[in-house]
């Protein structure tokens, strides 16, 4: 499964629990600043095992967002990889 993930926190959180080996979270819109490494433990602190974990670069540079400034294990994808995304992973879940 594909979960889209368009927030941080309480929304985040929630897909987190939800989500199972083999699923996928694309992070957009203000959800990819999850994915910034902070010296305090968030959410995505720890990867979770077998999930994989996208952030929407457009967004990213809207935002200022540094990929270097970013956990080591996030992918990173433009709209194109956004499409192939939803192509390779079915269902999709919009969590907003």
């Amino acid at each position: 499964m594909l979960y889209i993930v368009n927030k941080k926190g309480d929304v985040l959180r929630n897909c987190l629990d939800t989500v199972s080996t083999d699923d996928v979270i694309l992070l957009i819109e203000s959800a990819v600043y999850a994915a910034v490494n902070k010296p305090q433990p968030s959410v995505l602190s720890e990867r979770i095992s077998g999930v994989a974990i996208y952030a929407l670069l457009p967004d990213m540079r809207a935002r200022g967002i540094d990929v270097a400034r970013c956990y080591e294990y996030i992918q990173y994808v433009d709209y194109a990889g956004f499409v192939d995304l939803v192509e390779q992973n079915n269902p999709v879940r919009s969590c907003c």
